[in-house]
């Protein structure tokens, strides 16, 4: 990857949101126009959270040397409003006055795990065959790719974990659990979905996908999530609010554009998964980081080799896209917890946020389950969890402790799922 630095431009203090800027309105105005007819162009950059963005970057990185990793680390960050899809932030380069290459924007990387949360969206949608307590096969297996060569994916730990939930799957970012999941969907779903959902992808469906072998920008990656933080509402991101001649005479305005998503009562169950990830799972140190207690959903992500850290994480109202690596792909000793996730963590601390909202729309509702045996219980059994499940895939059977069980309760959520805490 050949990446060359240019100095500021004149004028320009966030030169890689002004490049946002150029490409959003180069799909409507030619480069000369944009140069010579001195129009108002309104941005959606919030200076004070930019300015946070590049602060997050410069030290983040800055720690991860002064721990060993390498001073020539880069990153990209991408922060964006949940519901109306305006980019409130971007950084492009470990400096950010540096009008170079934009890795927000062209920097291609593959994504790791990032992308495993598609897998289980998919499987969930499926409500009939998942639910969250399903049960995977966390067990070794071979592939054989179209090339000819084997393919044996192994958990980051080195351990198969045997028979696990597809919660705990996805909150452990279990490999070999979640390839099976895939093999049995169908490799082609995830790619197809991944094209619906704007990413620029021209891959073949392989089983390697699964595990994110897929190149995406941080934008992309961005755009996914916020599919996820939005309740089911695909809203495109954005960096342009409107155009005005030199004289204020409004030429292009644009609105928001929010495009439902199918199954928007899977993408709730979905979004109480990634709570674990964060609250049991690979992102279990996120709130230490942060300070604070609060609910929020997130996936970690780490390539081969230790080459590319992400983290994608959100709230109620912000959500953003963080990677971490080395620009000539070499190793670099990152993984999505130790690198990504700390710079994401460094800026959310410093913004106001809204606590991830679990309520389940219509055609989802929470029932009191023993984690177990996934039968109905009671909510003061010693075993009893709290987990939403679509309408009509809810479990039928009852455990003997179900003595003073109620109807299904619509509004209260329980988020811990791996063991109530007494």
């Amino acid at each position: 990857l050949g990446v060359t630095e240019q100095p500021r431009h004149r004028g320009s203090r966030y030169p890689a949101f002004v490049d946002l800027v150029r490409r959003q309105l180069g799909q409507v105005y030619r480069e000369e126009d944009l140069r010579t007819e001195g129009l108002r162009i309104f941005t959606t950059l919030a200076p004070s959270e930019q300015e946070k963005a590049q602060r997050a970057v410069a030290q983040g990185l800055a720690d991860l040397a002064s721990r060993g990793l390498s001073p020539e680390l880069q990153s990209a960050l991408v922060l964006a409003d949940v519901n109306s899809g305006e980019i409130r932030a971007l950084v492009g380069d470990r400096r950010p006055d540096r009008a170079g290459f934009n890795r927000a924007l062209n920097a291609r990387r593959q994504v790791g795990s990032v992308i495993k949360p598609l897998v289980y969206l998919i499987a969930l949608e499926h409500h009939a065959d998942y639910q969250l307590l399903s049960r995977l096969s966390d067990t070794p297996l071979t592939l054989r790719q179209p090339n000819g060569d084997e393919w044996s994916p192994a958990n980051y730990d080195g351990r198969s974990h045997g028979q696990v939930t597809l919660l705990e799957a996805l909150a452990n970012s279990y490999n070999q659990a979640t390839v099976r999941l895939g093999l049995d969907l169908g490799v082609s779903h995830l790619v197809s979905r991944l094209a619906r959902l704007g990413a620029d992808v021209d891959v073949t469906p392989v089983p390697s996908v699964i595990l994110g072998a897929v190149e995406l920008t941080p934008l992309e990656v961005a755009q996914i999530y916020q599919s996820f933080a939005s309740s089911g509402y695909s809203v495109p991101l954005r960096a342009v609010v409107a155009v005005q001649t030199a004289t204020g005479g409004e030429l292009v305005r644009y609105p928001i554009r929010m495009m439902p998503q199918p199954r928007r009562e899977a993408i709730a169950l979905l979004n109480f998964a990634l709570t674990q990830v964060v609250e049991q799972g690979t992102a279990r140190e996120l709130p230490g980081l942060i300070g604070r207690r609060i609910t929020m959903a997130g996936k970690t992500g780490t390539t081969n080799d230790r080459r590319d850290s992400w983290f994608v994480g959100y709230t109620r109202n912000r959500v953003a896209a963080t990677w971490v690596g080395l620009d000539d792909n070499r190793p670099a000793g990152v993984t999505g917890s130790n690198a990504a996730m700390r710079i994401w963590a460094r800026l959310f601390r410093e913004l106001p946020l809204d606590p991830v909202d679990l309520r389940m729309p219509d055609g989802a509702y929470w029932y009191w389950v023993d984690r177990e045996s996934g039968e109905l219980t009671g909510e003061a059994c010693a075993r009893a969890v709290q987990i939403p499940y679509i309408d009509g895939s809810e479990p039928t059977a009852r455990t003997p402790c179900l003595a003073d069980a109620s109807e299904p309760d619509k509004e209260s959520f329980w988020r811990k799922i791996f063991g109530k805490k007494n």
